[in-house]
Formats: C-alpha cells, sequence, structure tokens
C-alpha cells in the first residue's frame, strides 16, 4: 500500500475528530481564541528593500516627494508580512530626500524680442539687446513677465548685450525670423514661400534659442540642389534696404547665391533672375567647424522702385566634389533703415522679487549665485560654456570654490550654491553644501535622512496609520516583551532604585518584569520585596492598580520618540499585556494619546480586560 497515502488518512481522521477531541480533553476549550497572527513591526528598510521596491527609488535607495513612501510602502508591507493579521502594525523606518524649499524651481528665462520691446517701444529694427543705460531696467521686463510675483520669488533671466549699442528706428516692410516653424525636415512653407530641394531637404534648426534655415550636401551622395524664395515684396518708395543673416559651416566652395526677379510665378526656371550675389558679404570660412550668425551685408532696392520683387537662395553643391558647404539663413528683411550690426555678448543674471520690486540677487553666506566671473574662475567646460553637466557636475568644483568665497563659517553652516545647469538646455540647479570646522572643508549635503512611518493593516490592505497595536507575548526568552518591560524596569530603577530587585529585570512599584514579560500582582510578591512593610493587602492591590496606567509611558517614550500627533485625528497607542496574579495570567488592553513628541497620555476608562 501507498505509505503516502496512509498518512494523509491518518492526518485527515485527526483533522475531523480535532474538534471533539479538544472539547473532551481540554474543557473550555475556544477555537475562535487561538492567537492571531497580529504583527508590532519595527523594521530599518535595506538597501535590498529599496531595490525590491523598483523604480527610482531602487536607484536612489530612497523616497523624495517624487516617489513618496505611502505609494509604495502599502504593497510592500503586503508582500513582505504576507502573514499578518488584521490589527498588526508597522513602523518603517527609512530614507527620505527633503529638499531645501528656498531655491527650488527657480525659472530659467531667455529673454525674447518681444520682451525686449517693453524696454524700447516698437518700431526698432534690430532691439534685441540690453546696453549701459537700460540693463537696470530689467525689472519692466519681469514686471511684464510675471504679473503677481509674491515675495521671494526668483528667475534667473539670459540676455543679450552691448555696452554701447543702439537699436534704430524705422519702418519696416517685411521680416523674416522662421520663429514660428517647427524644427526638423520642412518641404514647403505657408504665406508664399516656395522651397524646393534634391540630394537632401531644407531644414528648421534651433541654436541658442534662434531658430533659421539651413542647407548643406553634406548628405547627399552626389549633388544637390536647393532653391528658397521669398513671398513677393512690393518697392513702393525709394530709401529700402534688403538684409539678412547668414552663418557658414565647414567651407570648401561657394555654394550659395542670392537672386531677385520681378517675374516669377511659381517656377524658377522660367523666371527671370537677376544675380546679387556680390552686393553681400558671404564668409568662406570657418572650414573646420561653425561660424557664427551675423549681417551678410546691406543692399539698397532703389531699382526695383515701384515693382514687386522676389528674393531667391539658390544653393549648387556636390559632395564628390566636395563642394558640401552648410549654410544658416536668418533675419530676411526690408526696411528703409537697417543699422550696422551690433555685437552683443550673452549675459545672465539671477533676479529676486523683495516685495517691493525685482533686484539682481545679493549673495550672502547662506547663498550664492555664480556669476560669469565665477566659472571663468572655475576654468575647464564650466568656464568655457558657464554651466555644469554630467561630464563637470557643481560637486566636482564647489568644495575648493566655497573654500575660498563663502566667507567665515562655523561648524555645520551651510551654503546653497545656485548654477546653470545644461541638460539639453539650460536650467537652473541648486545644491547645498555643509561646512566641517575640523577638516576646514565643505561638502556637499544630499538632504537624504532617515524618518519613520508608522502602518496599519486593517485585514485587506495596509495604510497610513499612526496610530499602533502593541502586543506584549507573555513568556520567557521573548525579546520585543522583554525590551518594553526593561524600558519601565529602567525608569524606576533610576528614579525608585528601592523597588528594584537584584536581578535588575523586574521592580515591584509598577510589578513589571522583563523575565516572565508580564506584570506580577501577586500581593506576596510585593510584600516579600521589603518595600511596603505592614500593608495590607487589599491596600497594596489598590496601589497597584492606580499606577499601572503610569507605568507604559516610561516605555513609550524610550521606545517611540519620534510619534507625534497628526493633525485632524487621534493617534492612540494600544497596548496588549498580561498581568499574572497567581492563580493565572489574564490579558488586558490600555491605551494611549500622542499629545506631543513621544509624549502620552492615558485614554480614562480604556485600561480593560480582554474576554
Amino acid at each position: 500500500m501507498n505509505k503516502r497515502l496512509i498518512y494523509s488518512l491518518c492526518a485527515a481522521s485527526l483533522l475531523l475528530a480535532g474538534c471533539d477531541y479538544n472539547e473532551e480533553n481540554f474543557p473550555g476549550y475556544d477555537e475562535e481564541s487561538i492567537p492571531t497572527n497580529v504583527a508590532n513591526i519595527v523594521y530599518t528598510l535595506t538597501d535590498a528593500d529599496y531595490e525590491a521596491i523598483g523604480g527610482g527609488v531602487a536607484t536612489n535607495k530612497y523616497f523624495s516627494a517624487d516617489a513618496m513612501p505611502d505609494d509604495y510602502l502599502p504593497k510592500w508591507l503586503a508582500d513582505t508580512y504576507y502573514t499578518a493579521d488584521a490589527g498588526s502594525s508597522a513602523n518603517l523606518t527609512y530614507r527620505f530626500k527633503t529638499v531645501y524649499p528656498h531655491y527650488q524651481n527657480i525659472p530659467y528665462e531667455q529673454l525674447t524680442e518681444e520682451d525686449y520691446t517693453v524696454i524700447y517701444g516698437t518700431g526698432y529694427n534690430n532691439a534685441t539687446f540690453l546696453n549701459a543705460s537700460n540693463v537696470g531696467r530689467m525689472y519692466r521686463i519681469l514686471n511684464a513677465k510675471y504679473a503677481e510675483p509674491k515675495k521671494d520669488d526668483r528667475v534667473m533671466v539670459e540676455y543679450q548685450y552691448s555696452e554701447d549699442g543702439q537699436p534704430s528706428r524705422g519702418e519696416t516692410i517685411v521680416y523674416w525670423d522662421f520663429e514660428d516653424l517647427e524644427t526638423g525636415d520642412i518641404e514647403s512653407m505657408e504665406g508664399g514661400w516656395t522651397l524646393s530641394a534634391s540630394g537632401d531637404t531644407w531644414q528648421v534648426k534651433e541654436y541658442s534659442n534662434n531658430k533659421y534655415l539651413q542647407f548643406t550636401a553634406n548628405y547627399a551622395e552626389a549633388e544637390a540642389e536647393a532653391w528658397l524664395v521669398t513671398p513677393g515684396i512690393a518697392i513702393s518708395e525709394s530709401g529700402l534696404n534688403l538684409a539678412w543673416d547668414v552663418c557658414v559651416g565647414y567651407w570648401n566652395a561657394d555654394c550659395l547665391s542670392v537672386l531677385i526677379s520681378t517675374d516669377f510665378n511659381g517656377n524658377v526656371k522660367t523666371a527671370t533672375w537677376t544675380d546679387v550675389t556680390d552686393r553681400f558679404n558671404i564668409p568662406q570660412e570657418p572650414t573646420g567647424s561653425y561660424g557664427t550668425m551675423a549681417s551678410a551685408g546691406v543692399m539698397s532696392v532703389d531699382d526695383y522702385v515701384g515693382k514687386t520683387i522676389y528674393v531667391a537662395y539658390h544653393y549648387v553643391g556636390n559632395k564628390q566634389t566636395p563642394a558640401t558647404t552648410t549654410y544658416q539663413i536668418d533675419n530676411i528683411m526690408v526696411a528703409n533703415e537697417i543699422a550696422a550690426p551690433v555685437e552683443t555678448e550673452t549675459r545672465f543674471a539671477l533676479y529676486e522679487y523683495t516685495g517691493n520690486g525685482w533686484y539682481e540677487f545679493e549673495n550672502s553666506n547662506h547663498a550664492i549665485c555664480l556669476s560669469m566671473a565665477d566659472y571663468e574662475e572655475i576654468g575647464g567646460n564650466p568656464g568655457k560654456y558657464y554651466n555644469f553637466d554630467s561630464n563637470a557636475p557643481a560637486q566636482a568644483y564647489m568644495p575648493q570654490f566655497l573654500a575660498k568665497h563663502a566667507g567665515y563659517a562655523l561648524d555645520g553652516d551651510t551654503c546653497t550654491v545656485i548654477f546653470r545647469q545644461y541638460s539639453g538646455g539650460n536650467s537652473v540647479g541648486n545644491e547645498q553644501y555643509v561646512y566641517h570646522a575640523a577638516t576646514n572643508l565643505w561638502s556637499y549635503c544630499d538632504l537624504v535622512r532617515e524618518e519613520t512611518r508608522p502602518y496599519g493593516f486593517n485585514g485587506s490592505e495596509w495604510n497610513y496609520n499612526p496610530s499602533v497595536t502593541i502586543t506584549l507575548q507573555v513568556g520567557k526568552n521573548i525579546a520585543e516583551s522583554a525590551t518594553f518591560y526593561q524600558a519601565i524596569v529602567d525608569w524606576v530603577a533610576d528614579n525608585y532604585p528601592e523597588y528594584v530587585t537584584s536581578y535588575g529585570n523586574n521592580e515591584y512599584y509598577f510589578g513589571s518584569s522583563a523575565y516572565q514579560n508580564n506584570f506580577d500582582f501577586r500581593v506576596s510578591a510585593w510584600q516579600g520585596q521589603g518595600t511596603y512593610p505592614g500593608m495590607a493587602g487589599e491596600d497594596l492591590t489598590k496601589i497597584m492598580w492606580e499606577r499601572l496606567p503610569e507605568s507604559f509611558p516610561h516605555a513609550l517614550e524610550v521606545l517611540y520618540p519620534n510619534a507625534a500627533p497628526v493633525d485632524g485625528m487621534d493617534v492612540i497607542y494600544t497596548i496588549n499585556f498580561g498581568i499574572y496574579d497567581g492563580a493565572g495570567t489574564t490579558t488586558y488592553t490600555i491605551q494611549y494619546k500622542v499629545v506631543g513628541q513621544g509624549q502620552f497620555e492615558y485614554v480614562e476608562g480604556s485600561l480593560k480586560a480582554v474576554e
């Protein structure tokens, strides 16, 4: 016969007979009173736990405002403590990255042509910079951009600057800057433009917040040809001029011609074209990189008064020759006054709203915004590009920089550094550093700290629950219970040492025992300690019950110092424990309300025997 079958039958017989057996041999046995797995979990997450949680938490090994504990820990508890029963509690300690609030989410603004009109007004041809006389009016631009600023709002502004440059005022007939186009390949444009290309396509490109059209034969297999023809421009008066900007990349041949037609009807082959290339200055450099977008010159169109002209940019190249020069075209305009190009430089500064207006941010011992001069002093790529990136992070440079520029500091002082951060574009970054007097060094402060958060299990799911149920199991060698009772014994030892036994693990001021893990309410045991001479048994018993509610806070304050009130709810700590009276052990429950950080108050009437 199959032995496994025999064992199974025997086990089944025991199961079927189990109830009757218990009732016959253990009078008063109640199946429903079998202790359940009500867990009281106190746990600190490890690196392996963060990895099990997954996502950004696994990578960072901490929680943050972008990955809050309550979004992850309930599921982790359910997966990890799947045998826990309703009423279980968990105090989980984990790492959390806090955010220094004062310098977070600072916007980065690159001024546009429209922004500059706040300073100059309309009617200027090249008013896209500030100069020494008006840079102090940046507040006007910021007032226009931010209608309802709040005190301590901050913004980093990037703008073009010329010390003594002046914009020119004049009537503009047409002006195209391509800013409304989407970047990428382009085969047609609305508004009367004509585009054609073979060998490659025209592209809309963007650099330093400026869009332009580009063509090259560099990616053609052999010959490449392209046309870009403007809509018709009516030349109704004398004194008008044609101007445009160009940038050349990797010049190896003259591939671009500028043509004008008065009879163009959509077909470039049948139109009559006049070559005016020599009226402009199209660079023949650089040969190994890209140049700078700048004016190609100014051409009078007085010869065309009373006519409508079409301006064409005609590219002819060949990869095999090679003739593959890249041309970038921008800012095509006809106006009656076109000023000489103004050379500008990029500047940036941090501005702060003080409540009375926008002012340039002033550094202090607590916060420093890096200036262009600071980047130049730092050198390397930060000094070249005036920013930090993943290859040149701020942390690699700031300790040394702060040692020279942070001023007098005491141990533990912090300083926030605000800087330009590049990641596909410039933004505002900030990091906090802390000073160590012992080493006279600054170090990066990652703002990751430990915190503890309570959760409760309602039988179906874990939820944030600042209320905690603590079950102190009765019996010897139960570490969790012994730790709790020993905290009570230690308090008695510090305050009423005569009530502590020579073993040091039980006392008879409250009657707590970290050996048996219960309260000993035997009158004979209390009298035997020698501290209640001549006291009647009933008087001694009365003292036991009067003092009992006073005992638990001495352990709670030590073991749960982070317990704190929560707005809108009562935070209750429920304790289940045993009292031994000589005849047997009875389970009781008692409750305490959290009334302050690590402070507990007895809930009147909550001390009850558990039926």
